[in-house]
């Protein structure tokens, strides 16, 4: 799931409506659960652990992998990587993993299991408690993540970890992140592989990074070895009134914009405003800023994901390479 949904951070709530099979322990009573189960009244979130059917199909991907990290939490857990990740509320793209991801010391001595993937670079000396679980820092998440996923999910992660200090998201820790402390993070981590790319990612992040959409788009332009954009720049339409646009390249007067579902399907930035409403607005800035004589180009995921697609699509619109 790549944009967040509000309802996803009631985390506690969802628990509450979760069955564990140890604690059925009246006669009958397991044997007449594991029939609601077959009924499908019920889904398996963990091993030993079921919530309600329609509460679990209320949820989008985000939360369900949420409830099953908190499903599987035990005394001297740490969660790192994917799982940290999706209780930070970072944006993933594609599919969640099925596995829970721990951190632990190196000479902890237990084995990877079908359910869960023990990193063993050591148990980070600073931790943070979300919705009572224990998790890597936000730092020491992105890092961890930028030496194992590909350039450009690392990329979406660490642009979304350092735009979370000036756009916080209420329930979780406050965080000051900045290059500089993802650089340290890096340096303290007992890494043996995937460090130069976890370096490339530090520096080509970018706080200005709006969403992850964006944040695709511009890994595809440094692989296009198109001209750096600047990001969220703020320009004047004709009317006079101050728009601000995803990407703006000066020297062509030429503006890029990232269309996701996340405008018209996300309730902050709907601002109680209905999809009709919101495209109409859309589009009078688009008129407002072309009645200034700016140049406006627009793509979706497709070309966000295609080096190649995206540079032809930016060239047509008067980019200059």
């Amino acid at each position: 799931m790549l944009d967040h949904d509000i309802r996803d951070l009631h985390l506690t709530h969802q628990l509450n409506g979760i069955v564990r099979t140890r604690d059925l322990t009246i006669p009958g009573e397991r044997s007449d659960f594991y029939r609601r189960v077959r009924a499908g009244e019920f889904t398996r979130v963990v091993r030993g652990a079921y919530l309600p059917t329609t509460t679990w199909n209320e949820l989008g991907p985000d939360a369900q992998y949420r409830v099953v990290v908190a499903a599987s939490d035990r005394p001297g857990f740490v969660f790192s990587h994917h799982s940290a990740a999706a209780m930070w509320r970072l944006p993933w793209i594609g599919p969640w993993p099925h596995r829970i991801h721990l951190a632990e010391q190196a000479d902890a001595g237990r084995l990877s299991t079908p359910a869960i993937t023990r990193h063993t670079t050591g148990v980070p000396p600073s931790v943070e408690v979300i919705d009572g679980l224990t998790v890597t820092s936000l730092a020491r998440t992105v890092v961890d993540l930028a030496c194992a996923l590909t350039f450009e999910r690392a990329v979406t992660i660490a642009d979304a970890a350092l735009r979370r200090t000036a756009h916080p998201l209420g329930g979780l820790p406050a965080t000051t992140l900045s290059r500089h402390d993802l650089q340290h993070e890096l340096a303290r981590v007992p890494v043996n592989r995937g460090a130069v790319k976890a370096r490339n990612v530090i520096a080509f992040a970018d706080p200005q990074a709006d969403r992850p959409g964006e944040s695709l788009s511009r890994v595809s332009m440094l692989r296009a070895r198109l001209p750096a954009p600047q990001l969220q720049a703020p320009l004047r339409g004709r009317s006079g009134r101050e728009w601000r646009v995803d990407f703006y390249w000066p020297g062509n007067r030429l503006i890029g914009e990232f269309d996701g579902e996340w405008k018209y399907t996300n309730p902050e930035f709907a601002n109680e405003r209905t999809p009709k409403r919101i495209l109409l607005d859309e589009k009078f800035r688009e008129d407002d800023l072309r009645a200034a004589n700016y140049g406006f180009a627009r793509w979706g995921w497709g070309m966000a994901r295609s080096p190649a697609q995206l540079r032809r699509h930016l060239l047509d619109a008067g980019l200059q390479a």
